[in-house]
């Protein structure tokens, strides 16, 4: 069914304010002349892809008694787009950036940019979301994600201490929740405050489930635009705030025929069908209710001038209606078309070539069950009277008998012209190559590349690399500055805008507080998507490129074109391609000063003044380092000089010591030696007296023993009278 531009003419907002049976009445309309409709052509191929890619072909059917292949196609296309494209989100913590309005923003631009990161991967599951986001893209032409805050406020009893005069005035408080008289005459009362939390959420939004007016040329800029979700029960609306008693009266969703096509596609292998979606469920608190949120730009309050709203209903009954800033709604589109907010997909480019390879494989395979198994001829007359040649000819199983009639079988050769498929077959991996910049050859080894007689070059083998990273880069570039940009900047202003408090978390391996209330939501950014694209030992050998020319650079005669900040993000962008994603946990980024500017380095004097002023210092050391030499050798001579005349000293009067000592020590001998003349006499008397009292002693003994030679005695006695002398 063709859709219809909306009929305005009796838009009841040109004659003053619209009530809200007005608004839900105008609203049906739009939703029924959407984009994302079940009967329109966009939803038509998108279930196209959603069944080929599970390699489902409704649209090609199978003959009884022939193959049933189906080729993977557009699964394989989708799928290697998918490790290429995706890299560059999940492999860095910075693939957009927040660029401040002016120096004042400096700081919070760099929180701001760490802390959606965070809200991205940590407050909600990162990873999954963007390879939902982009998968959807690149099967069903359309990825969405929607962003919203969940309010996770909750009362937390508190007990106080009151006195009677704070018990009344507690009283009339909305928090109240009882007391306890205390025997003090105090009382301890219990407070029920509210503790303001949530977070921000970002949903993957099914594409069946998502609607936008025709013509639109943005989805920030639509007239209309919509979610239809189609899990929500009675228990999520009355969570989210709406009034009980409305919900209690609202309709359960029954299905209504909008449940077929695409989402059958997705789910038939869960046994899905339109009655297990619309039943009841076993309690009413889980009955799924049919609500749509709906973005309208409109005049409802008669202005003149339409405004956006946001309007949550069902049927006819609106929940919420109320103006808002902006849609929560981020695009992705792997091809887009100028003027359209839906564009290609890459399932849009390979459906036809998968529906001709599955032809060509069920083609070759029925010939080669023909050619292995050839059907027998009978001729006339040669079955067996009771029938058992038929039965046994019916019986194909390997090695069961034939029962032979009369005359001989024989059997009609099929011939095997499978063969001429290959070519074709190869030409229909090149077409799909040529279309959408995906092969096998950029997704690891080829074995054909192996084959002697069909080698390539390695020049060949680069360019066809080359191509499909390009394709993969251009994509993620349109990823990146598209819905991704876009997803950033609506976290960014939830957190602004919701946020309650200051929060702590851990960036850059350190505890801060975040608190954005007052940063400016409307910071620009810069994507810094394309590194991670391709071959990884290329990356790296272009990191170190880059890095090889900086040092040049600094010892040019231009070193202030290299600053530390730019090193920073050189030597960042090495680590990234490596595949290191928390840079920063082995490089320090440079200082900054107040204003969040870098400190600059101190300058750098000219090489060639650099070489004058070494030379200068190298022959003025030269020169001091003589005069050293020569005050050094000139104080040594003198204290040689004097160190002589003091050792001359010295000796002399060692010399004069020496002779006075010995002078000394003769006369003192000398004075011992001078024993009166008396007393030398009265001891040699006695000597004489002693030696003969020894002589008679020795000639009486001789008679009994062997007695001691007389010299003997008379050197011991000389001995002892020298001892006296002493």
């Amino acid at each position: 069914m063709a859709s219809q531009p909306l009929d305005t003419t009796d838009d009841p907002a040109e004659g003053g304010a619209m009530d809200e049976s007005e608004l839900a009445s105008l609203l049906g309309q739009f939703e029924s002349q959407a984009i994302g409709e079940e009967w329109d052509e966009v939803s038509a191929e998108q279930e196209t892809a959603i069944n080929y890619y599970y390699r489902r072909m409704p649209d090609l059917a199978v003959e009884e008694g022939s193959s049933s292949v189906v080729s993977d196609t557009v699964q394989t296309t989708v799928d290697d787009a998918m490790a290429e494209v995706l890299k560059p989100f999940v492999s860095s913590s910075s693939y957009v950036e927040f660029k401040p309005q002016g120096p004042e923003d400096e700081e919070q631009a760099e929180q701001a940019t760490d802390y959606v990161n965070y809200t991205l991967h940590r407050d909600n599951p990162g990873f999954m979301i963007f390879h939902n986001w982009f998968k959807d893209a690149l099967l069903t032409k359309l990825g969405i994600v929607k962003v919203y805050w969940e309010d996770k406020s909750k009362v937390i009893p508190q007990q106080i201490q009151m006195d009677a005069m704070q018990l009344l005035e507690a009283r009339k408080s909305q928090e109240y929740g009882g007391e306890v008289a205390n025997m003090d005459g105090t009382y301890t009362v219990t407070m029920n405050v509210m503790q303001s939390d949530g977070r921000v959420c970002v949903e993957n939004i099914p594409p069946e489930e998502y609607l936008i007016a025709p013509f639109s040329r943005s989805s920030e800029m639509a007239i209309y635009q919509a979610h239809r979700p189609k899990n929500k029960t009675r228990s999520d609306l009355i969570e989210w705030g709406f009034d009980p008693e409305v919900v209690d009266g609202l309709p359960a969703w029954t299905g209504g025929g909008s449940e077929t096509g695409r989402e059958t596609a997705r789910y038939q292998d869960e046994r899905y069908n339109s009655s297990d979606r619309g039943m009841a469920q076993p309690h009413k608190s889980q009955d799924i209710i049919g609500i749509i949120d709906e973005y309208v730009r409109i005049d409802f309050d008669g202005d003149g001038i339409a405004e956006l709203r946001r309007v949550v209903r069902v049927k006819d009954v609106i929940l919420l209606n109320e103006e808002v800033d902006e849609p929560p709604f981020a695009l992705v589109c792997p091809i887009p078309m100028p003027h359209k907010v839906y564009g290609l997909s890459l399932a849009d480019q390979t459906t036809d070539l998968q529906r001709i390879e599955t032809a060509l494989w069920r083609q070759m395979l029925d010939n080669l069950y023909k050619s292995n198994n050839p059907r027998p001829v009978l001729p006339e007359g040669s079955e067996r009277s009771d029938g058992s040649t038929i039965d046994s000819l019916n019986d194909n199983a390997p090695g069961s008998a034939i029962m032979e009639g009369r005359t001989p079988m024989r059997f009609e050769a099929v011939p095997f012209t499978a063969a001429e498929t290959f070519p074709m077959m190869a030409f229909m991996e090149k077409k799909r190559a040529s279309r959408t910049g995906f092969n096998s050859l950029g997704n690891g080894l080829d074995r054909d590349s192996l084959n002697k007689s069909n080698q390539i070059t390695a020049t060949q083998a680069t360019q066809m690399e080359d191509k499909s990273n390009s394709r993969a880069e251009l994509i993620s570039r349109i990823f990146a500055e598209t819905g991704v940009t876009r997803l950033m900047k609506l976290v960014l202003g939830h957190l602004v805008k919701y946020q309650p408090k200051a929060r702590m978390i851990k960036l850059r391996n350190q505890w801060v507080e975040i608190d954005p209330s007052g940063w400016n939501p409307d910071m620009d950014m810069e994507v810094n998507v394309g590194l991670g694209i391709g071959n990884e030992r290329e990356q790296i050998a272009q990191a170190d490129s880059v890095l090889m020319t900086m040092a040049e650079t600094v010892q040019s005669p231009f070193p202030e074109l290299v600053s530390a900040d730019n090193a920073y993000k050189a030597i960042h962008r090495k680590f990234t391609a490596a595949g290191i994603k928390n840079a920063d946990d082995y490089i320090t980024k440079p200082p900054t000063d107040e204003q969040g500017n870098p400190v600059p380095k101190e300058p750098q004097p000219d090489p060639a003044m650099i070489k004058v002023q070494g030379d200068q210092q190298i022959q003025q050391a030269k020169l001091d380092g003589e005069q050293k030499k020569a005050a050094v050798e000139l104080q040594q001579s003198q204290e040689e000089g004097a160190a002589r005349i003091q050792l001359m000293r010295e000796e002399a009067a060692a010399k004069l010591t020496l002779e006075r000592e010995k002078a000394e020590a003769k006369a003192e001998r000398e004075k011992r030696i001078r024993i009166p003349k008396a007393r030398l006499d009265e001891v040699l008397e006695k000597a004489k007296v002693r030696e003969g009292q020894l002589l008679d002693q020795i000639r009486a003994l001789q008679t009994k023993q062997p007695v001691q030679p007389v010299e003997d005695v008379t050197a011991k006695v000389e001995s002892e009278i020298e001892a006296m002398q002493e």
